[in-house]
């Protein structure tokens, strides 16, 4: 049974029934939306494996749809194709500057379209399992550093370009190196492990966790507002305090940067991030 969950946009109810019957027979899982503004927001709370987007719909037309959806979705990480009966080159062209994965028309035969729709989910698998296994951090299951800056860049060229918004956690475990000298560290990556676990139950499942280097963490949250950052850093720090590693509390500073500070370059917000996060830690010794 084909797991897959695929999202069909489109007008016109004849063209979703038709489309609907022959993935369902070959074992997807379907839905549908009757406009663009209906599938953003399914998409804000929804994960799909594939959309198939008519360009043709009113108030808000396919292009429009997937600049929006590749706001929050890059190419590689889910496949959009425009299933429509609009193909000459200037449609086309638009289309994939809009970050679309591929066409396919509406008169096209039933196996040209699960032939394409088989081989963009695959395709996105495989990316996503080479992802996984390049990019995680073996101690704690967390991204790595070296995915963590890719996707900062990603976050920060697309609000640059598009305006989205999107906030930084940079975070800093206490404790780590004294844990490791006085009960070895076996006991220093069970706290590691006990505070990405915590973290990671906190955060909604468009954020992201990624682990930096030695004690140091990144959270990114799109579509956060700076209240909304500190609000989800103080459930974090809430979580972690109650883990207990031999007679220790684990505790974290942290700092947070948000894009509408309108940084110049990447490396300044998570300069900025970072000297809170300093100074969050010299008032806790201090204490």
């Amino acid at each position: 049974m084909v797991e897959e969950k695929i999202l069909i946009v489109d007008d016109n109810e004849e063209v979703i029934e038709k489309t609907r019957s022959l993935l369902v027979e070959v074992g997807y899982d379907v839905t549908s939306c009757n406009s663009g503004k209906d599938a953003l927001e399914f998409l804000a709370d929804n994960q799909v494996d594939l959309v198939l987007l008519d360009i043709n719909m009113p108030n808000m037309n396919g292009f429009d749809v997937c600049l929006r959806i590749r706001q929050r979705h890059p190419l590689d990480d889910l496949p959009i194709i425009f299933l429509t009966s609009r193909e000459d080159s200037d449609s086309v062209t638009k289309g994939f500057q809009a970050g679309a994965s591929d066409f396919v028309s509406k008169s096209a035969i039933s196996e040209i379209l699960l032939a394409r729709v088989n081989v963009h989910i695959r395709l996105s698998r495989s990316l996503r399992n080479l992802r996984d296994i390049s990019l995680t951090d073996d101690m704690t299951g967390c991204f790595n550093r070296r995915h963590g800056m890719y996707s900062l860049r990603e976050w920060f060229s697309r609000s640059k370009r598009y305006g989205t918004q999107f906030a930084i956690i940079y975070f800093d475990l206490n404790g780590l190196k004294a844990t490791n000298d006085q009960y070895g560290h076996q006991a220093g990556d069970l706290l590691l492990r006990s505070v990405s676990s915590a973290v990671k139950e906190i955060l909604r499942e468009t954020d992201q966790l990624f682990r930096m280097g030695g004690d140091e963490f990144l959270v990114i949250c799109p579509e956060t507002d700076k209240k909304g950052a500190f609000v989800c850093a103080e459930r974090m720090q809430r979580a972690v305090s109650e883990i207990t590693i031999v007679d220790k509390q684990a505790s974290f500073a942290f700092g947070v940067a948000h894009s509408s500070e309108d940084y110049k370059e990447l490396d300044d917000m998570l300069h900025s991030a970072d000297v809170s996060m300093y100074k969050m830690k010299q008032e806790m010794r201090e204490k």
